[in-house]
């Protein structure tokens, strides 16, 4: 039995209501999910040191990008909780951007670290990924600021091309002065369950949360 042209129409747009509602409601748990990490902790020095990549937040589509000649940005922000904690005890942040050179047929890449910033000239693009999906050896904590009775976990957000101006400003501000232990009075800082689980959905062309394993200062 053929259905009116009106009945067509009305099936069909109930349809695109459905579909548009279902995109709604997966787009939040997508961005909310936390993946977890292996990180590899280490002393050096005074500091407590972390290692993680993430390579597959960079997917051949963003890969290929990357020599398109224009600007990528990637913000990391890292927070050190204390297991059963609220809020995180320190948090630290680093802007990167790479731009490929259609000249030189080279990657220029700008590093802004709580260290300071670094620029790099890099040929591979395998390199420059590296880089902008990962810490290596990136100082986390002194040694001596945690208790060898605690267990410490850290939990990190990495955005692609973020689009909010007040989360690239809030970012140069800790660039300028890391919010290590005064984390409590921004408001991109808070909860565990607050920032990972229940964040608003930021304007980003891709995110990345994960967390880590427990940790502990040897004695």
């Amino acid at each position: 039995m053929r259905s009116s042209p009106t009945s067509q129409l009305r099936s069909r747009l109930v349809a695109l209501l459905w579909a548009s509602l279902a995109l709604l409601w997966a787009t939040p748990a997508t961005a909310q999910r936390v993946v977890s990490k292996q990180v590899d902790f280490r002393q050096v020095g005074k500091n407590v040191t972390m290692s993680v990549g993430f390579r597959e937040m960079f997917d051949a589509k963003l890969r290929k990008r990357l020599k398109n000649g224009f600007a990528t940005t990637v913000v990391m922000r890292v927070y050190l909780y204390q297991e059963g904690g609220g809020r995180p005890i320190l948090a630290l942040a680093r802007r990167l951007s790479a731009v490929y050179d259609l000249w030189d047929e080279q990657f220029r890449l700008k590093l802004e670290e709580p260290q300071g910033t670094r620029r790099v000239r890099l040929k591979s693009l395998s390199k420059v990924v590296d880089k902008l999906s990962s810490f290596w050896r990136f100082p986390l904590s002194r040694y001596a600021s945690l208790s060898p009775s605690k267990r410490y976990f850290v939990a990190g957000i990495v955005e692609v091309n973020p689009m909010s101006p007040q989360l690239l400003a809030a970012v140069r501000r800790w660039l300028r002065k890391p919010a290590r232990r005064q984390v409590g009075g921004d408001s991109l800082f808070g909860s565990f369950v607050s920032i990972f689980v229940n964040d608003k959905i930021r304007r980003a062309e891709k995110s990345f949360k994960f967390r880590s394993q427990p940790f502990y200062r040897r004695k």
